[in-house]
């Protein structure tokens, strides 16, 4: 039990270590040199760090259970579409293998969509993710045309990742994903390496479990004469079921979690999930600090059939700053 909780500890302190370095960034609005001191840090210019970096496509969440859930997912997710929030969640999977797709209809006539694909070995689980964001094409404007050149564009973005997780016991399992992302905007274009980990726990406390990752740490990207940089998230995460178990006739389970943003102030995400004969789900959630997403609905359902299963999720949340209302769908299948 001793040696459990010391492996827990030296987690949970690396895990740690990395956000502060990532969260100790020099902050400024705009890509600087860091021997200067940033803005933000004599007063000059008020929250001079939000939205201060690039590759903005990678806080975007496409999973329509996750997003249903209000977000509050990494210590939940217990299928593929944990890939995308915290790699250690595959290692939950009920099947030995898994491949999930995922359209998302996003604002301004902008476009999402996800892929993966994992597979369960006795050594470790191991799955592979793209994402792919593309926008609505739209007439360049210049200085010298402002009202439009006649010159149609759009911007698209590409993430492309390996993950390895395993189940280091029967209570804490481990996961880290690698990826290549690259962001073109038209005429220019750039790319680099980011790295996401995490952890899920189970405390033995009922059904709770506590999970902490880390995403999109990476390099800054060279664009032209400044840096992109990649927007470094730290979650920290609690689950469990509020009514019955997982699996029963009838299950609801709780979740929340914080985010530690180096481009924006903490967020506070918040859901619930009620199962029904693990055939059918409804899913609600809600999150703070977002300028256009907050509330959140969804279902989905579950049909298993000689040991395969097909689920099929849907997600709906709203768009403050935007009439459209971005729509999830996803579609799982194990096997």
């Amino acid at each position: 039990m001793f040696k459990k909780l010391t492996a827990c500890v030296l987690l949970a302190g690396t895990i740690g270590l990395c956000a502060q370095e990532a969260l100790a960034q020099d902050l400024g609005p705009f890509p600087v040199n860091r021997r200067r001191e940033a803005p933000e840090a004599k007063g000059l210019i008020k929250n001079a760090r939000l939205s201060s970096t690039g590759f903005g496509f990678l806080k975007l969440t496409t999973s329509a259970r996750g997003v249903a859930m209000g977000d509050a997912f990494s210590a939940v997710g217990n299928d593929l579409s944990a890939i995308f929030y915290n790699p250690a969640g595959i290692t939950q999977m009920e099947t030995e293998r898994a491949a999930t797709l995922s359209y998302t209809s996003w604002i301004v006539g902008s476009t999402i969509g996800t892929a993966a694909f994992a597979v369960k070995t006795g050594v470790a689980t191991f799955g592979v993710s793209a994402i792919f964001f593309q926008s609505e094409e739209f007439e360049e404007n210049t200085s010298q045309n402002p009202a439009g050149t006649g010159r149609m564009v759009r911007t698209s973005d590409t993430a492309l990742g390996f993950t390895i997780s395993k189940q280091l016991t029967d209570k804490l399992a481990f996961g880290g994903q690698v990826r290549w992302i690259k962001e073109d905007l038209d005429l220019v274009d750039f790319s680099t390496v980011d790295i996401n980990f995490g952890t899920v726990f189970f405390t033995g406390y009922k059904s709770t479990r506590l999970s902490m990752s880390l995403r999109n740490l990476g390099a800054d990207a060279a664009v032209v004469a400044q840096d992109a940089r990649v927007p470094t998230v730290f979650y920290l995460a609690a689950a469990g079921e509020l009514v019955g178990n997982l699996g029963d006739p009838l299950s609801i389970t709780g979740s929340v979690e914080q985010a530690f943003f180096t481009d924006y102030e903490a967020r506070y995400y918040f859901g619930a999930e009620a199962w029904f004969s693990n055939t059918l789900a409804l899913r609600a959630g809600y999150k703070t600090g977002h300028t256009n997403e907050s509330w959140s609905v969804g279902a989905g359902i579950n049909h298993e059939m000689a040991g395969q299963r097909i689920s099929v999720d849907i997600s709906l949340s709203n768009a403050e700053t935007f009439e459209e209302r971005p729509l999830r769908l996803t579609v799982g299948y194990g096997f």
